[in-house]
């Protein structure tokens, strides 16, 4: 066998541990070029999930300021609209939201209700009680009554 032949046999045969032990054994040029490849798409796979958890954290954000009430299910409804500049910014943030409020009007602003609520009202219901009022009560209708309103009611 002339050298080349050998060469050639070394590339294509299998390694055994003794091989292994004498230095880095050589990969076929194939397996490195798929390696290559493999990492370059993973590296983008990974790029375009950063730029994309940026995007919805600033697209959320400026729905919550506009009042959104669902700014997660409005964001996942634009997300395949979103242009990014080379720096990985949106740039359409602004016209994707004004979109989102002239088609969804129902989905932005904060909801007030137009009356008080006064959640409290009927619950405790204190006797409104004056120093002309404790004056014409008997001892024992003083006694029955809640006394903290009572030293607020001498105290004034």
């Amino acid at each position: 066998m002339n050298k080349q032949t050998q060469n050639t046999t070394q590339e294509t045969q299998p390694t055994t541990g003794a091989e292994k032990a004498d230095g880095p054994v050589p990969q076929p040029v194939a397996a490195v070029g798929s390696d290559i490849e493999r990492l370059q798409a993973e590296n983008q796979r990974l790029k375009t999930s950063i730029r994309l958890d940026a995007a919805h954290r600033q697209i959320t954000g400026e729905l919550r300021s506009a009042g959104a009430r669902s700014p997660e299910l409005l964001f996942t409804t634009l997300k395949a609209d979103l242009q990014f500049a080379a720096d990985g910014d949106v740039e359409n943030a602004a016209a994707l939201i004004d979109r989102l409020k002239r088609n969804f009007p129902e989905q932005f602003g904060f909801e007030r209700p137009a009356t008080s609520i006064d959640a409290g009202a009927g619950l405790a219901v204190s006797p409104q009680l004056s120093k002309e009022a404790l004056a014409k009560m008997k001892p024992a209708e003083i006694a029955a009554l809640d006394w903290a309103d009572v030293k607020r009611v001498l105290a004034q």
